[in-house]
């Protein structure tokens, strides 16, 4: 035999020994619960999402273990993350994430969390919009009818604004507000979006900056108004709503990512397996219907395109920190 025939051979066998390895590795599938932890409270748009992700899972049995929604609400999503650091490797442990994944790490140093190297990007299934609601009865914003009114009612000092916790999406959004359009308000944290909807409509605050699932049944049954959506264009969900730029206001644009990350250390095999899952829920009649008619845009993004997008999102929200302190 040949020398050239002789390493054929050998680079066959080769061959033949990785196609074998390749094709006997099995697909990851859980093998008990797995926990979707969430990084806020009861309520709010990410409790809402998570819970939706779950039943959809649930209803169509899409895994082969149930999903436990977990809620984390400590530390503007801190509590939440640390959990899911130190749960580096485990292939039965995901977290829905906000924004606040974007921040909290550069708010909080004394966590210790490596936003590139702590986690997973698995997939951003939905961007959420934000709007200015004030209560249809509100006491301190009686005669407000167009954003232009609010503004202006604002640069006379003394309202109150709601929000979800101390350097959250919307604490910083006022920051940004107060910026462009040289008002101040006094900030009130609440415990979740749900809890800041409420004590609108009670009378606690005189504005928030929610998104549109936190304020949607006080919208719909008329205790809420909106004023703005940061957007844009007009969303079909709120067809009477203005968008930023229609008012002539195009720096006033702003979202908020829902996507879902793993703990840091899982295999690619495992990667593959939630990406997959959460691409399933994504086209899901339910879920599409129900997020469209709640005014979200369904985007989805996985791979190298999210792991792009959240490094620019970074930078620009630790440019969005810097010019609020």
């Amino acid at each position: 035999m040949t020398l050239i025939k002789k390493i054929g051979l050998v680079l066959v066998s080769l061959s033949l020994v990785a196609v074998s390895s390749v094709s006997s590795a099995k697909p990851f599938s859980p093998k008990k619960p797995i926990e979707l932890i969430i990084p806020a409270g009861q309520g709010g748009g990410a409790d809402e999402i998570a819970r939706l992700v779950q039943g959809v899972i649930e209803k169509n049995d899409y895994a082969s273990k149930p999903v436990i929604p977990i809620n984390k609400k400590g530390g503007s999503g801190g509590e939440a993350m640390t959990y899911v650091k130190k749960k580096a490797g485990d292939e039965h442990t995901l977290i829905i994430t906000l924004n606040n994944v974007l921040t909290t790490p550069v708010n909080q140093p004394e966590l210790g969390i490596d936003f590139f190297n702590d986690f997973t990007p698995l997939a951003r299934l939905i961007t959420d919009t934000f709007l200015v609601w004030i209560a249809t009865e509100g006491k301190n914003t009686q005669g407000v009818e167009t954003f232009d009114d609010f503004i202006a009612l604002a640069k006379q000092g003394n309202l109150v604004a709601g929000g979800t916790g101390s350097m959250s999406e919307d604490e910083l959004l006022l920051g940004m507000m107060r910026g462009q359009f040289g008002f101040d308000a006094k900030y009130v944290p609440y415990d979740g979006g749900g809890a800041v909807a409420k004590g609108l409509v009670g009378g606690e605050s005189d504005f928030t900056l929610n998104n549109p699932s936190e304020q949607m049944g006080f919208y719909q049954s008329g205790d809420s108004k909106a004023l703005v959506m940061m957007t844009p264009e007009r969303n079909p969900a709120f067809p009477d709503v203005p968008s930023s730029y229609e008012l002539g206001y195009p720096d006033l644009e702003y979202y908020m990512m829902r996507a879902f990350m793993a703990p840091a250390g899982i295999d690619a095999e495992v990667e593959k397996y939630y990406t997959g899952l959460l691409h399933t829920v994504y086209w899901d009649d339910e879920f599409q219907t129900f997020n469209i008619d709640d005014g979200k845009l369904m985007s989805w993004l996985e791979g190298y395109g999210l792991k792009d997008f959240l490094a620019v999102e970074y930078e620009k929200h630790g440019e969005i920190i810097k010019n609020f302190n």
